[in-house]
C-alpha cells in the first residue's frame, strides 16, 4: 500500500513537470502527510546536471589520471527473470561459457576480449556468492580500467543494489592494480547495468548518495529511463545513457558508448555512438537506433 502511494504521488510529479512550463523544478515539492496513517513526509529531489562530471573528467584527461568503468552484468536467466525464454544455454544464468550477456558472441565478456583496445588483465572466479566471474581490462591508448561482474541469474536483485550502491559510494570494494590494491568505493568514474531490466520484477530500496561525488550511470536495458531515473537521482548517477524502448541489451552498445566516454565526447555524441552501435549490428536504421537510446533527465 505504502509502495504503490509514492508510485502514484511521483508519477503525478513527472507529469505535471511534463505538462506545465509554469512549474520550476526548483520549487516542486511534494509532501504526503497525516492523511496517511504511518507515512512519513517526502521531498522529490532537485534534477542535477553534468557540468561536475565533466570537469573532473577533463582534468583526468588532462593528468593522465586513472579511470575506472564498473559494469554490473546479471545473467540472462530465463528460470529466475521476467524474460522471453530463449536458447536454454543462452538463458542459463549460472553457465558464463554460453550465458547470453557474458559468454555468447555479443556478451560483455567475449566481446570485451575479442576488442585490440581492451586488455583483459585477470579473471577472478566467484569472488563472491553473488557473482560467478569479474574480469578487469586495461585499455590500450587511455589510462583506464574495466571491471565486469557477472551476477547470477537468480541474483538480480543484489546485482541492482550493488549497482546504485556503487553510484551513492556506500559499497566497498577493492581491486589488484598493478603493485597495490585500489580501493574503490567513490573513485569509479562510469557505472554501467547492461542486461535484462530487473526493476521490471524486483523492488529495490532508494540508495541515498553517500559521498556526494555524481557519476556518469548506463542502463543497458529495456525501457530503462522510465525504471532508472529517479533511483538515479538519489544515488548520485547522472542518466549518461539509458533506453526508451525494448532493445538487446548487448556489448556493442557498451563498446561505442566506452569509447565516445573516454575521448571526452558530449552525452548527446556518446548517445549517438550508442545508437550507431546498435544499428550497426541490428540493422534498424540509424533513425531507430537513435530514438532507441536518451540522454539526461
Amino acid at each position: 500500500m505504502v509502495k504503490n502511494v509514492l508510485c502514484v504521488a511521483l508519477f503525478v510529479f513527472i507529469s505535471l513537470q511534463s505538462c506545465s512550463q509554469g512549474i520550476e523544478k526548483e520549487s516542486v515539492v511534494r509532501v504526503l502527510k497525516d492523511s496517511i496513517s504511518g507515512i512519513k513526509s517526502f521531498v522529490l529531489p532537485i534534477h542535477f546536471n553534468r557540468e561536475e562530471i565533466e570537469t573532473r573528467l577533463l582534468e583526468k584527461s588532462k593528468t593522465k589520471s586513472l579511470k575506472i568503468i564498473h559494469v554490473f552484468v546479471p545473467l540472462c536467466d530465463n528460470e529466475h527473470q521476467g524474460i522471453v525464454p530463449v536458447n536454454s544455454s543462452l538463458g542459463n544464468g549460472m553457465n558464463l561459457r554460453t550465458n547470453l550477456y557474458w559468454g555468447a558472441g555479443y556478451g560483455i565478456k567475449t566481446h570485451f576480449s575479442r576488442s585490440s583496445q581492451w586488455q583483459l588483465q585477470k579473471s577472478i572466479v566467484n569472488p563472491d556468492s553473488n557473482v560467478l566471474e569479474r574480469v578487469i581490462y586495461k585499455h590500450s591508448s587511455y589510462n583506464a580500467i574495466l571491471i565486469a561482474d557477472a551476477y547470477r541469474g537468480d541474483r538480480m536483485k543484489e546485482c541492482l543494489e550493488n549497482y546504485f550502491a556503487v553510484l551513492a559510494g556506500t559499497k566497498k570494494d577493492s581491486i589488484t592494480h598493478g603493485d597495490s590494491v585500489l580501493a574503490m568505493q567513490s573513485k569509479v568514474d562510469l557505472v554501467v547495468f547492461n542486461g535484462h531490466n530487473g526493476l521490471m520484477d524486483e523492488s529495490i530500496e532508494t540508495i541515498q548518495s553517500a559521498d556526494s561525488i555524481i557519476k556518469d550511470a548506463v542502463a543497458i536495458a529495456c525501457v530503462s529511463k522510465n525504471y532508472f531515473s529517479e533511483k538515479l537521482n538519489i544515488s548520485g548517477g547522472y542518466p549518461l545513457v539509458c533506453t526508451n524502448h525494448l532493445l538487446a541489451p548487448e556489448a556493442y552498445v557498451l563498446h561505442n558508448v566506452i569509447d565516445a566516454w573516454l575521448q571526452n565526447k558530449t552525452a548527446e555524441e556518446i548517445r549517438m555512438a550508442a545508437a550507431t552501435g546498435y544499428n550497426n549490428i541490428q540493422k534498424c536504421g540509424i533513425r531507430g537506433a537513435s530514438n532507441l537510446f536518451s540522454t539526461g533527465w
